[in-house]
Parts: C-alpha cells; structure tokens; sequence
C-alpha cells in the first residue's frame, strides 16, 4: 500500500487498484493556429476537432470532419512545469521505487 498525496487530501491506494494507462494531450497555440477546428470540454476531460469538408471532392463527399477524443486531462497552453506536475511526477516517482514507467 502506498500512501500518496494529492493538493491538501491525503489518501491511501493500492498500486494494482489504480488504473495502468492515462491518456493527457497538450496543445500548444501558435500564431496560426486554428482555433476555430478545435473545442475543449468544460471539464478538461475531453477535445473535440472539426474540420471542414473539401469542397473539391464533389457532392458526394464522404470525409470525416468530426473527432472526440475523451481523455484523463487537456492541458491547453500549459507550462512545462504544469505538465510534469500532472503527467510525469507520479511516474519518475514509481520508476524510483522499482515500477515501469512510459511517457510518450
């Protein structure tokens, strides 16, 4: 049993009761970047990407414009520091302890 800490709680978990794989996805804003394709979920859980048809390809069109994605977190415009806090702290700390560990 491990005891963890998380904001101002304390709480107790099992390394096998957690779940294995969580799934976070930053984006990063550029000077062109195109704000009007994607939306983010009020709970900063979830992204939605549309993409407007090409025209080119006829009436007939069959493309795929609408994705969603839901996920453990969205870091929109996050700092390093944030995603490290977030995404890798626990798992550089387990590493530590004996435990696999993957980011990609």
């Amino acid at each position: 049993m491990k005891r963890r800490k998380n904001s101002n709680k304390q709480y107790f978990s099992r390394m096998g009761t957690r779940k294995k794989v969580h799934a976070f996805v930053r984006v990063k804003p550029t000077d062109d970047f195109a704000h009007e394709m994607i939306r983010y979920g009020d709970d900063n859980k979830s992204i939605d990407i549309h993409l407007k048809k090409d025209i080119r390809r006829g009436v007939v069109n069959n493309q795929q414009t609408d994705w969603s994605f839901k996920l453990d977190g969205v870091l929109h415009d996050a700092s390093q520091d944030l995603v490290y806090e977030t995404v890798a702290k626990d798992v550089v700390s387990q590493a530590l302890d004996g435990y696999n560990g993957n980011i990609n």
